[in-house]
């Protein structure tokens, strides 16, 4: 079966949380892969009226999503740019931050940690052997796609083909994108791509990595002519700033691509919408997503096309009260 089971894994873990300003939920399932390579942070209150969402999609391994988990925050607050609410900035900072880290010794070590802790061979799956004496992070690396709402914004940094959308209610019942895929056919990632020394065939990066943004992944970051902006594979991030709706925002969807392989950002917020209408007192947001995720998981691994039987991972914030 390759990098499949033989039948899904559809144990959920779920986390949820609130505040006086929002509730949210959090629900990753394995399904048919063979290992859970993503993560993802769910923090309120990490400075006044602060707080931060992130989804981490892993591939050839959950080392580098793992250890984003671990220390982004921390370090997120530790910026001068944060301290200042220069929020887009800061954004900005801590994508390349942590690519740095990763690259550091200590950052090493904790791969490797990461990696004795919870097993796997972080460069199964790319062609690229186990090489002991190569960084864990030269093989294997994560999406992000990250939202911090403060007072009157949204803000959302994305590299990757993870994706965050909200739901406005309005006349309309907006969709409001805060994310765009980052595709290596993509015209603007190709043309960086080619300029950078690579090639993009059958839509992967060298014809292996089927994205054009990421943290680690340095065996795409390794042209010594080049900025880290302007590598094959970058870590800087895609920033949007949206201003508060308060009588129209709703909520704030943020998933890993095994979500958008088979929903539309219209279909989930359709869901989602309908689910917390229809959730009783006691249910919370988890429940909705774990729902959504019974329903949208292959049955058949076969026939499936590889629809429905990646690792899943969804976060949904739900505004809860006007300012």
């Amino acid at each position: 079966m390759g990098p499949y089971l033989g039948q899904p894994n559809k144990e959920k873990e779920s986390e949820v949380g609130e505040n006086d300003s929002f509730r949210f939920g959090a629900t990753s399932m394995q399904g048919w892969r063979k290992s859970q390579e993503d993560s993802h942070i769910a923090a309120l209150d990490i400075a006044e009226d602060v707080h931060l969402f992130g989804v981490f999609d892993g591939h050839g391994g959950k080392e580098v999503s793992l250890y984003v988990k671990k220390v982004f925050v921390n370090e997120l607050k530790k910026l001068e740019s944060f301290k200042s609410g220069n929020y887009e900035q800061a954004l900005r900072e801590i994508f390349k931050k942590m690519d740095d880290l990763i690259q550091t010794p200590a950052g090493e070590t904790e791969l490797k940690k990461i990696k004795e802790a919870y097993g796997g061979d972080s460069m199964q799956g790319f062609g690229m052997g186990s090489d002991p004496s190569m960084p864990i992070s030269q093989f294997t690396g994560c999406t992000a796609t990250v939202v911090l709402i403060s007072k009157d914004s949204i803000y959302c940094a994305n590299a990757g083909d993870s994706r965050t959308v909200l739901a406005r209610s309005s006349k309309t019942n907006q969709v409001e994108p805060l994310s765009e895929d980052h595709k290596p056919d993509n015209a603007e990632e190709k043309a960086r791509i080619e300029a950078a020394g690579g090639f993009v065939e059958e839509n992967r990066v060298n014809g292996s990595l089927n994205l054009s943004r990421s943290l680690g992944d340095f065996e795409y970051k390794s042209n010594p002519k080049k900025s880290y902006k302007e590598q094959m594979v970058t870590c800087d991030p895609e920033v949007k700033r949206v201003s508060r709706q308060p009588n129209h925002d709703e909520f704030i969807i943020l998933a890993c691509d095994g979500i958008w392989d088979c929903l539309t950002s219209e279909e989930a917020v359709t869901r989602v919408r309908k689910g917390l209408a229809e959730r009783s007192a006691k249910e919370k947001i988890n429940e909705v997503i774990e729902n959504i995720f019974d329903d949208i998981i292959a049955t058949d691994i076969l026939s499936s096309s590889g629809v429905g039987t990646d690792n899943m991972t969804c976060v949904v914030v739900e505004f809860k009260k006007k300012y």
